[in-house]
């Protein structure tokens, strides 16, 4: 039997999927590119497009255990070189 293929309390969500469950961007999709140092995160992608986004933890949930159907041209943007 393999072992666990993540981590309940990693603070490493690099590339996770997120939903944004706080702020004027409530309701929208998309995917962590960078944490700052500040503790802020970097989110682009989905619903932002090529629009770089910066989000406080409480902002938003992590869609770790659920896969979730995103079109690809909502992955990719208006760049389909990104995939």
């Amino acid at each position: 039997m393999a072992g666990p293929t993540f981590s309940y309390n990693n603070p490493r969500i690099n590339g996770q999927t997120i939903f944004v469950k706080r702020g004027p961007h409530c309701g929208k999709l998309g995917i962590v590119k960078q944490q700052n140092k500040d503790g802020s995160y970097v989110v682009s992608q989905a619903d932002f497009g090529d629009e770089l986004i910066s989000f406080k933890r409480e902002e938003f949930i992590v869609y770790r255990y659920r896969k979730i159907r995103v079109p690809i041209d909502r992955v990719a943007g208006k760049n389909p070189d990104v995939l």
